[in-house]
């Protein structure tokens, strides 16, 4: 089993506090960082490809917002995806599934010990999934960020984690890829002695630093050169190691359980009639054989409309049994709206789509609106209202009307005097 990403006792005190919905909950991502949106999702894999694919279940801890996951997974495949290209190599991962699943343990080491190999190697190949991929919060207690042991990793959604090729770096170790340390330092016998460039370390470094985003987004390799210095050795290839593997059906693991076949799509729409101001029921129908029993997860993304202020995150896996052709999810707004209620009378959106079928593609994805409720609007037009002026606050009730009495008084007697 290989342990990586050993986080220092300082690095812990130091880091950041937990953050909102940012890609790597770091605070310093560069400018220019590539950013994915929700057209991505699903988009793992280019149309018309054909080569190797390593389909990758995502079992996630269900306390992580569905949306901030998400984000995170495109991302990850997606830099995944990079480094193939950058290194030549024709190979693609792909997310076929996330489902919410509540594991034992606290840590990278307490649930990666409390799985069972024949429960998980069941469900990957209910998915067609190659690698089951758990990805957890954690107390950090063992200072570990990631884990990989066979086809399965363990890693942590937690910002003291949040290296961007974490997956990556655990996938790599799926395709028995090793560690990959500065030049000629390396700590275990079946790692590479791998090689940095250009004072950047790769995808597989061992001794990145929790925030770390300046790095060569690939595999070590000899034939890529960083300020005209190689990016590998003859033994620094980590890149030549991985077009061995998925070359050699007997030496892969994602080559054990073959992508699903498809055998429908699936259509969303809003079911006006069963819908409320606070409810939105959406139809789930799929077509095709319907013989089978099929699945796929219907989610939501915001798009100018806040989760958990105007809407609650939606993330519902849709069962099909056999010969079952609709069914329906609800989509709930946020009523009564929250001490943060967004004070504005415009509409704003978020986006439904499916994805992660199991046996079942995505045909649409769907456009909504939320407004804040009139109860909530009033409330903020009355916060908003000047406090009205008491004519009688002031000098006991007088103030500068009460100045001007005691001055026409004081003329009066004046005069009478005279």
């Amino acid at each position: 089993m290989n342990k990586i990403l050993i986080i220092s006792l300082s690095a812990l005190l130091s880091a950041p506090a937990f953050a909102g919905m940012q890609p790597f909950f770091a605070k310093n991502i560069p400018e220019g960082w590539p950013s994915y949106e929700i057209k991505d999702y699903n988009g793992q894999v280019e149309d018309g490809y054909d080569g190797p694919l390593s389909n990758i279940l995502v079992i996630y801890d269900p306390s992580i917002k569905p949306e901030q996951l998400n984000r995170y997974l495109v991302q990850q495949t997606a830099i995944a995806n990079k480094a193939h290209d950058i290194n030549n190599i024709k190979y693609r991962r792909n997310v076929v599934a996330a489902i919410p699943m509540k594991l034992e343990g606290d840590n990278v080491a307490e649930v990666a010990d409390s799985f069972s190999i024949g429960d998980f190697d069941e469900i990957r190949r209910k998915y067609g999934a190659s690698v089951v991929s758990l990805i957890i919060n954690s107390n950090l207690a063992d200072g570990q960020c990631g884990v990989q042991t066979s086809y399965h990793t363990v890693t942590v959604f937690n910002e003291p984690c949040s290296l961007p090729t974490l997956l990556p770096h655990e996938w790599g170790h799926v395709d028995n890829l090793g560690h990959e340390y500065e030049h000629t330092q390396s700590h275990f016998k079946d790692d590479n002695y791998a090689w940095r460039c250009g004072g950047k370390p790769t995808i597989m470094s061992a001794d990145l630093n929790y925030d770390q985003f300046d790095l060569n987004e690939f595999y070590s390799d000899p034939n890529i050169t960083r300020g005209g210095e190689a990016c590998g050795t003859v033994t620094a290839n980590n890149a030549k190691v991985l077009k061995e593997v998925i070359s050699n059906p007997d030496s892969a693991y994602w080559i054990d359980v073959p992508p699903l076949t498809k055998i429908g799509n699936v259509t969303i729409a809003l079911d006006e009639n069963q819908s409320s101001e606070f409810e939105k029921v959406i139809t789930v129908t799929r077509d095709g054989d319907l013989s089978q029993a099929a699945s796929i997860e219907v989610y939501s993304d915001a798009v100018t409309a806040v989760p958990a202020t105007d809407y609650q995150e939606l993330a519902k896996r849709v069962e099909f049994a056999p010969n079952e052709a609709t069914k329906t999810v609800t989509l709930q707004l946020t009523n009564p709206a929250p001490a943060d209620a967004v004070c504005d009378d415009g509409d704003r959106t978020l986006k439904l789509g499916t994805r992660w079928g199991e046996k079942l593609g995505s045909s649409n994805q769907l456009d909504l609106t939320v407004k804040t409720p009139a109860g909530t609007l009033a409330s903020c037009a009355k916060d908003k209202e000047p406090e009205p002026e008491n004519p009688d606050s002031g000098n006991g009730g007088g103030g500068s009307t009460g100045l001007l009495s005691l001055f026409g008084l004081a003329l009066l007697l004046f005069r009478r005097r005279n």
